[in-house]
């Protein structure tokens, strides 16, 4: 039985593990993989109101706290269940209808007694508006493990641009590094975690280079809503022509028929091509068409030939390349998608 909160030998020891924690920026190992918790984390967090439920998937079963940055401790309950023999899944509700609008920490104490904490991971909001603002950028290609590389300089001024803006997510379509090495995956995440706005993150060609996204990220296909809108988040890594996407095909098949009551329906990837897998497509694009779809790839904005999917009525956006200075802002209310003009940051 876990001590209460308001014993004082146990929150000393508690808040001295957090600040261990919080002094590295991020609790992972050394490498920058993910530790016991695996879900959620800073490129695929939650989003919810008070009296919500989300899932947390772990290692190890344990005690569950959310903590927010005046180290405001908040216990959760969480129901347990074993998926295989490595992996546990925690049903999580917030309960406490007074909690803070704003960003959290999700950090678990096991059952072994072992600390583990993911920063910015659940993100708590009072209301859902039926109009809402987010931002995209692709293509960001940390090359090395200097922070002084020129494109993370421009990762960090196009983070910082970002958090000043409006947006209320950010959405990042992958070559987030260059050859997905260890050192390029600390310096992304040290920068994206400066980020003051929930991060969706997915999996480009050269992120599969070491095929180190899972160590990172745990997961490169996964959906969520925002009120009335729902997102699916989905890889287009190494593919064949014409070919099938692999079980990715039974997953797309079970978030579309999920956000299928959506008021509008994303698909966000790293990058398009018509000859791609054909289930998938006729999965997202024909059966039951999502309304947008969202990636990068290219390097530069699509052309109106370009605008819908061929085989539908899908809209297509692709933003050029962030590590050229270029990010984009949606707007998203009742009329559809509205994009605002693309913004570079070298731009004079």
């Amino acid at each position: 039985m876990m001590p209460r909160l308001h014993e004082k030998k146990y929150v000393i020891f508690l808040i001295i593990g957090i600040f261990c924690c919080f002094r590295n920026g991020y609790a992972r190992l050394e490498d920058g993989t993910l530790g016991i918790i695996k879900l959620p984390n800073e490129g695929c967090p939650v989003m919810l109101a008070p009296g919500q439920t989300f899932k947390v998937t772990t290692e190890q079963k344990g005690d569950i706290f959310l903590i927010d940055n005046e180290q405001h401790i908040i216990p959760l309950n969480a129901q347990w269940k074993k998926n295989n023999p490595e992996i546990y899944e925690g049903l999580v509700t917030l309960t406490d209808k007074e909690i803070k609008q704003g960003p959290y920490a999700i950090q678990i104490i096991s059952e072994k007694n072992e600390k583990d904490i993911n920063p910015r991971s659940v993100w708590v909001q009072n209301e859902f508006k039926e109009y809402y603002i987010f931002a995209h950028i692709s293509d960001i290609h940390i090359r090395n493990g200097d922070p002084q590389d020129e494109n993370a300089v421009t990762f960090q001024k196009v983070i910082e641009k970002l958090n000043q803006s409006d947006a209320h997510f950010i959405l990042l379509t992958g070559d987030l590094t260059h050859n997905a090495l260890p050192e390029q995956w600390q310096i992304f995440l040290k920068i994206l975690n400066q980020a003051q706005k929930p991060t969706f993150v997915c999996a480009g060609n050269h992120d599969r280079d070491e095929d180190n996204y899972e160590k990172m990220f745990y997961t490169s296909l996964y959906a969520f809503r925002y009120g009335k809108d729902g997102f699916i988040i989905y890889d287009t890594r190494e593919y064949r022509t014409a070919d099938s996407w692999g079980e990715q095909d039974t997953l797309l098949y079970r978030y579309r028929r999920e956000l299928k009551s959506c008021r509008w329906t994303f698909g966000i990837t790293h990058r398009y091509e018509f000859t791609m897998g054909i289930r998938s497509q006729m999965i997202l694009f024909v059966d039951d068409p999502i309304d947008f779809i969202l990636y990068g790839h290219i390097h530069r904005e699509n052309t109106k030939e370009e605008a819908i999917i061929p085989w539908g009525k899908t809209r297509v956006y692709v933003v050029p390349a962030e590590k050229d200075g270029y990010y984009r802002i949606f707007d998203v209310g009742e009329g559809g998608l509205f994009p605002r003009p693309i913004q570079n940051i070298k731009s004079k």
